[in-house]
């Protein structure tokens, strides 16, 4: 409108001048005098004044014709803090564009380092992955070393099995072969004691031969003395010859005996050489099964300390295999690090571009919004009230946000939606419903300058929609001190903010809290001013229940 209230204000100063001039040497011609003046000094007052009532009919007029003038006259006084606000604004948004811009490069710094950390990871898995091949490789060998020492352990315990069979038949044939030594042994023995017997019963005979000899000898010896005398007496030599026959008959039956003992002799001869002959056969196979026993103790033996080497060997393989199994563990669990640590650092390196992006975004913003806040109005300043109501749950959520984008775009926001409230702030507010679990008052407020054209954010609140004050109750009081009506009236104002500020806290927006008004200032400055003493007591209450998302009428009560 200033480019147009220049030329229009030029174009009036001379048509001013033309008429003033005009008016004025016809008022000189008509030599008029007013109020006993010269005629020149009349054409001089009607000049002036026909001059002031053009240039006040054609400002009237102007302002009739252009009443957005009229409107930015009167709000001039009450634009002057908003625009220092806003200057102020614009010096902290330069500030926080400088901070983002050093935050910006001191991320890239430490995008840089984590991408250089992020190569460094990458060469060091390499190296891993190469040393994990290495050791599924040794693994892998380690497996087939130990698959080809289980067969051969397998083989050899199939070997030692059948050495055990074979040694177990050996034992068993020795056990069999000491039983036969034993038993020929004892035939041994037995054949011993009757050969013994045979030689005792051979030396009887021999002693029974003897005597018998020795008594055919003292037999013929007495047949020769009793042949000679003989001639003595024949009875005698009678009974000596029957005698004689008797002896005959009995040595022959001893001849007959020695005959039998001789041949009983030869047999015993026989009986002890078989014998003999037995005993070492059976010494023999004693000896035999001696010597297999020892073969089969050196075999058996020489088993066992090759069971012991390969059990060794078994133990040194499988301490290896754990060994490489506890190697392979902990590459992989190194592996499993590295790759947490790559992936930890891919996640870092997103939040950064994702911070990164956001700054970047949030500058833009910044810096559109601080480019129509110079150029263009704003719709909705710095903590502004855009939407208020009442929200019955979480489900009417969606159409409540609805609701602030139509008010937004009613005062020139634009956008789809006009309003936006971030994912983590909606989540948040749907958190804190669900936790009032009731009817809640949700008011929403201008994150930041929003200018006309732009979608404003949103910062939203929710709080309980249930009585704060009830009609009538006294919400704050304070003592005034009387006599000076300025200092009361400060008092009072100072009474009504705390009020508003203790309403406000408690939820309710302060645009909906009306303060006293004119009406009820003076006459409750008269009621104090007519009251002795040198202070009152002045309570502020409310006429109806005091809600969050009700209007807030306020009056004075004085006890």
């Amino acid at each position: 409108m200033l480019w147009l209230f220049l030329p229009f204000v030029v174009i009036l100063s001379g048509v001013v001048a033309y008429a003033a001039d005009t008016i004025a040497r016809k008022a000189g011609r008509k030599h008029l005098r007013w109020f006993g003046m010269r005629p020149k000094t009349t054409a001089l007052v009607v000049a002036v004044l026909s001059g002031m009532g053009i240039s006040a009919a054609s400002l009237a007029a102007f302002l009739i014709l252009n009443s957005s003038a009229v409107n930015t006259i009167a709000q001039a006084d009450q634009l002057r803090p908003q625009l220092e606000a806003l200057r102020k604004d614009i010096r902290a948004a330069q500030a926080d564009r400088d901070r983002a811009q050093q935050e910006a490069a001191r991320l890239r710094e430490q995008q840089t380092a984590a991408q250089s950390a992020l190569k460094a990871a990458q060469t060091a898995l390499t190296d891993a992955r190469a040393a994990q091949t290495r050791v599924q490789a040794q693994a892998r060998t380690l497996e087939e070393r130990v698959q080809e020492l289980t067969a051969a352990q397998r083989t050899l315990e199939a070997r030692a099995a059948q050495t055990r069979a074979k040694l177990q038949a050996a034992e068993t044939s020795l056990k069999a072969s000491q039983e036969r030594a034993q038993n020929l042994d004892a035939q041994v023995v037995d054949l011993g004691a009757r050969i013994a017997l045979s030689e005792q019963e051979t030396r009887s005979a021999q002693d029974r031969a003897r005597d018998a000899q020795t008594a055919a000898e003292t037999a013929q010896a007495r047949a020769q003395a009793q042949q000679a005398l003989a001639q003595q007496a024949q009875t005698r030599a009678r009974d000596a010859q029957t005698r004689a026959q008797q002896a005959q008959t009995q040595a022959q039956q001893a001849r007959a005996q020695i005959d039998t003992l001789a041949r009983d002799r030869a047999q015993a001869d026989r009986a002890l050489r078989d014998a003999q002959q037995a005993l070492s056969a059976a010494r023999q196979a004693m000896q035999d099964a001696q010597a297999q026993q020892r073969a089969a103790q050196q075999a058996r033996d020489a088993l066992r300390a090759e069971r012991d080497r390969l059990s060794s060997e078994r133990a040194a393989l499988i301490t290896a295999r754990d060994q490489a199994a506890r190697d392979r563990t902990r590459i992989l669990a190194d592996l499993s690090a590295l790759q947490l640590q790559q992936q930890q650092l891919r996640d870092s390196n997103d939040a950064l571009r994702a911070t990164l992006g956001r700054l970047q975004d949030e500058y833009s913003s910044s810096r559109a919004e601080l480019s129509a806040t110079r150029n263009t109005d704003l719709a909705y300043p710095r903590n502004d009230l855009v939407y208020a109501a009442v929200v019955p749950g979480v489900r009417n959520l969606d159409q409540f946000l609805l609701d602030a984008a139509r008010s937004a775009a009613t005062r020139g926001a634009r956008g789809t939606p006009a309003a936006r409230l971030t994912p983590a702030a909606r989540g948040a507010l749907e958190t804190k419903l669900r936790g009032l679990n009731a009817s809640s008052f949700v008011q929403c407020r201008a994150a930041q300058n929003a200018a006309v054209g732009f979608p404003v954010d949103l910062s939203c609140d929710a709080r309980a929609n249930a009585v704060l004050y009830r009609a009538g109750q006294v919400i704050r009081r304070s003592t005034v001190t009387l006599g000076d009506l300025r200092r009361m009236q400060d008092q009072i104002g100072e009474l009504v903010q705390d009020v508003t500020l203790d309403l406000t806290t408690r939820g309710v927006p302060s645009e909906y809290v009306q303060g006293l008004d004119v009406g009820e200032l003076v006459p409750l400055i008269t009621r104090l001013s007519d009251r002795s003493g040198n202070v009152a007591v002045v309570g502020i209450a409310a006429r109806t229940d005091v809600r969050p998302g009700s209007r807030v009428d306020l009056y004075p009560v004085l006890p």
